[in-house]
């Protein structure tokens, strides 16, 4: 048979080109595919080579450690703006009589103040609150229900807002009724107990001096 398709070849021009052309196309896909492995290889090397250096200069990298610091001096002066004492009645004995004065002071009429039963732990504990939370810190809420013209509730909610202790609106709802309106807003608040280092403790790379007298200090009372 090999000598049949030997003697064939010899004497059929043709045959001998379309095997030749046959032989030449497959060789050239073979090449083709070689050279697009070699691409990808190349291409997958050259990626892990920067993974491998990104690697060996974050491993080398002391700037974190800047950051570190500045973030936890950051979340320090925060703490300092929580509502702070040495348990959680006294808390919210100081956060009730500041915000009793407040609606005196502004003339605020018919005003109620309702704090919350207990801080937001357990089933009180809002979605919200579990995104946010900090070991330490809790979460207090109050209900003011007041009588006021818009001026007066204006200059409220700007003295809330600017309050050295820090409080949040949650919530507002104002009616007009006759010469005046009726408000209800519910606030919320951020505390923790004075000589608590948990309160401080994601500022964990803030200097450990800072952190302890930080933590030892319980923020001064609204007057």
């Amino acid at each position: 048979m090999a000598d049949s398709l030997r003697s064939q070849l010899s004497n059929n021009v043709r045959l001998r080109v379309g095997l030749a052309l046959i032989v030449a196309t497959l060789g050239t896909y073979l090449t083709l595919d070689q050279s697009e492995r070699v691409v990808k290889k190349q291409k997958e090397y050259r990626r892990l080579s920067v993974q491998l250096a990104q690697a060996r200069q974050q491993a080398t990298d002391t700037s974190w450690l800047a950051r570190s610091k500045e973030a936890g001096k950051v979340l320090s002066e925060l703490r300092d703006k929580d509502w702070t004492d040495s348990n959680h009645g006294l808390i919210q004995s100081k956060w009730n009589d500041y915000l009793q004065n407040l609606l005196l002071q502004e003339k605020a009429v018919n005003a109620t103040v309702a704090l919350s039963e207990a801080f937001a732990d357990g089933a009180t504990k809002t979605k919200e609150d579990e995104a946010g939370a900090v070991p330490g810190v809790s979460i207090m809420r109050a209900k003011l229900r007041f009588e006021a013209l818009p001026r007066t509730l204006y200059r409220l909610l700007q003295i809330i807002d600017t309050n050295k202790q820090t409080m949040v609106v949650d919530s507002l709802t104002y009616n007009w009724i006759g010469t005046t309106g009726r408000a209800e807003m519910n606030l919320k608040a951020l505390t923790h107990l004075s000589g608590q280092p948990g309160a401080q403790g994601a500022a964990g790379a803030a200097d450990s001096t800072t952190d302890s007298a930080n933590a030892a200090s319980p923020a001064k009372g609204q007057s």
